[in-house]
C-alpha cells in the first residue's frame, strides 16, 4: 500500500538524519545548532513519521485526538515542573527557544512523539502474540491497565537515555543537578505519570468505543520498535536508558520475524486474524 511505503521512505530519513548527527557529533560538529534547515529536519521527520504511522494504524480522528491529548497533557506538567519544579523533581530551565507557556514547541510536539512510540511498542506487542486489544464487546478490561503501565515503561527507557544526553548538549538545565547524570530521579517518575495518565485516558476510550478493523500493511508495526532501538543504538554512549530499551527491541524483531510470513501473505489487503482493532 503507498501510505505504508511512504511512512518506510520517512522512516529511513529518520534513520540517515540520526546517522548524520552522530557522524558530525564524532567529527565535533554541532549540526543542530549550526545549520538550521539541520534541525529542522532533524525535529520535524519524527513528528512526520508519527504523523503518517498514527493515521495509518488508528485513522485521523484517533491519531489527532492521541496526539492532542499527549501535547496537551505533556504541556500542562511541562508548565508546572517549570513554575515550581515540583512536578519533575526539581527546577530546570530550557535554552531560550520558540515557546508556549515557556514550553519549547519542540518539547510539546515530542511529548505526543515518543508517547505514541510507546503505545504503538505495546500494541505491536499484542500483535505479534495474537492477543487483541480490550474492547468492551470482548470483555477484556483487565489487561487494560497492564497495557497502561507498559506504555509508561517503554517511554520512560526513552527518557533515562535521552535526558542525560539534552542536558549534556545544553538543551536544558536541572538548576540542583541531580545524582542520574545530572537529572533528579524524580524527572523519570514525573515521565512515567505523564504518561500513564495520557495512555488510561485514551486506551479506556479505545475500550468503549465502535472499534473498525483497519487495513494497512502489518510489518509498519515494526516501525517504532525499529526506531527505538536504532536510536539506543547510535545515540551518544550506552546510559543506563539503553539497558531498559535494548531487550523490547530485541524481543519484538523476535516476534516480528515469527509473525511476518503470515502477514505477507496475499491477499495483502486482508490483515491476517486475529482482528487487529484500531
Amino acid at each position: 500500500m503507498k501510505s505504508s511505503k511512504y511512512a518506510w521512505i520517512v522512516f529511513c530519513l529518520f534513520i540517515l538524519l540520526l546517522v548524520i548527527k552522530v557522524v558530525g557529533n564524532f567529527l565535533g560538529i554541532d549540526l543542530e545548532n549550526e545549520f538550521i534547515l539541520f534541525k529542522l529536519l532533524y525535529y520535524g521527520i519524527p513528528i512526520i513519521l508519527m504523523l503518517f504511522h498514527s493515521i495509518i494504524t488508528l485513522g485521523l480522528p484517533k491519531a489527532i485526538f492521541l496526539i492532542f491529548l499527549a501535547s496537551v497533557t505533556g504541556t500542562y506538567f511541562e508548565y508546572i515542573g517549570l513554575r515550581d519544579g515540583t512536578f519533575f523533581g526539581g527546577l530546570y530551565v530550557y535554552k531560550p527557544q520558540m515557546s508556549l507557556f515557556n514550553v519549547p514547541i519542540f518539547v510539546i510536539l515530542f511529548w505526543a512523539v515518543f508517547i505514541y512510540v510507546g503505545y504503538s511498542l505495546t500494541n505491536s506487542f499484542l500483535y505479534w502474540l495474537k492477543i487483541k486489544k480490550p474492547y468492551i464487546k470482548l470483555n477484556n478490561f483487565r489487561i487494560l491497565p497492564l497495557l497502561v503501565l507498559l506504555d509508561g515503561y517503554f517511554v520512560v527507557a526513552i527518557d533515562l537515555f535521552l535526558d542525560p544526553i539534552a542536558v549534556k548538549s545544553g538543551n536544558w538545565t536541572w538548576l540542583e543537578g541531580g545524582s542520574y547524570f545530572g537529572v533528579p530521579w524524580g524527572n523519570f517518575f514525573g515521565w512515567f505519570l505523564v504518561v500513564i495518565i495520557v495512555s488510561s485516558i485514551f486506551r479506556t476510550y479505545e475500550y468503549f468505543i465502535s472499534s473498525k478493523l483497519k487495513v494497512f500493511d502489518r510489518s509498519i508495526l515494526i516501525i517504532p520498535a525499529l526506531g527505538y532501538g536504532v536510536t539506543a543504538l547510535l545515540y551518544g554512549p550506552p546510559f543506563i536508558g539503553s539497558l531498559f530499551m535494548l531487550p523490547q527491541v530485541v524481543i519484538n524483531l523476535f516476534l516480528f520475524m515469527k509473525a511476518f510470513p503470515s502477514l505477507s501473505s496475499p491477499p495483502r489487503v486482508t490483515p491476517p486474524p486475529p482482528p487487529y482493532p484500531n
